[in-house]
């Protein structure tokens, strides 16, 4: 039985010594010489375990078929959607202000032009103008027909007094009031309105009228016929407007344009 027993141990280390010889082999194969570049081996060649942390990417998930991601993809910081920066180009579609015309008109006139326009008397003591806008200016002598001179267009109060006047006009678009300032023109012939009370006439000095008109507006009731115009000498009255010996008319006078014009007439007896 010892024997039995010793060929036992004997077999068994052979076999281990087999073994290791066998492992000597394997690891000269790999070329590794000793038992610590066997164990970096194994660790370089090993899965990651389920805790190491997983790769982060930075690439981004495109869904075509997303509105919000599409519009997001498509449109650049100078786009003009609502989300991209605004632009630069201007807003075609921004009207200008609207024009008066009346007040263009106002605006066109210029001191020294002369327009045929004048006080129709139908407000009385309160100027009623034959038009609402100033026409082209015509000649200021006694052709033209030219019945006020603009003396400024800019004053902000314009002078008053006989033959002088003011017409204004305010903008309801732009707010702004226009305003010109007029001494009359009186022609030699012509007629303009009076209101006689007493032995006093007044005179319309801004008004005209056809001289054979058969209604006068009821402010006034007389029609006054101009028959001369001067420089009025000092002390002017009625009887600076005598022609001759035996003009033996009824003369009525007025000093306007700041005393500086004698105006000499009639009342108008249809002839």
């Amino acid at each position: 039985m010892a024997g039995a027993s010793e060929d036992d141990s004997t077999s068994r280390l052979w076999a281990w010594l087999g073994g290791i010889a066998s492992v000597v082999a394997i690891l000269g194969w790999f070329g590794v010489s000793n038992a610590q570049e066997m164990k970096e081996l194994l660790a370089e060649s090993s899965p990651p375990s389920s805790s190491s942390a997983p790769h982060e990417s930075s690439g981004t998930t495109y869904t075509p078929d997303d509105p919000e991601t599409s519009d997001a993809d498509t449109s650049g910081p100078d786009s003009g959607d609502d989300f991209g920066g605004s632009s630069d180009e201007p807003d075609s579609e921004t009207s200008s202000p609207t024009p008066d015309p009346t007040e263009e008109s106002f605006k066109a006139v210029s001191a020294g032009d002369c327009l045929a326009v004048y006080d129709t008397g139908l407000q009385g003591t309160s100027i009623d103008w034959s038009v609402d806008v100033p026409p082209d200016p015509v000649s200021c002598d006694s052709k033209g027909a030219g019945l006020v001179q603009v003396t400024s267009t800019a004053d902000s109060t314009c002078p008053s007094g006989a033959g002088k006047a003011s017409w204004a006009y305010t903008s309801a678009v732009s707010g702004e009031t226009s305003k010109l300032c007029v001494t009359r023109i009186y022609h030699r012939y012509y007629c303009v309105l009076g209101k006689q009370v007493g032995d006093d006439t007044r005179l319309g000095s801004m008004t005209a009228v056809d001289c054979r008109a058969q209604q006068i507006p009821a402010t006034y009731n007389r029609i006054i016929h101009i028959i001369g115009v001067y420089q009025a000498p000092p002390g002017a009255g009625p009887r600076n407007c005598v022609q001759g010996a035996y003009d033996q008319r009824q003369y009525l006078a007025w000093l306007v344009h700041d005393g500086k014009t004698l105006l000499c007439a009639s009342i108008f007896q249809g002839s």
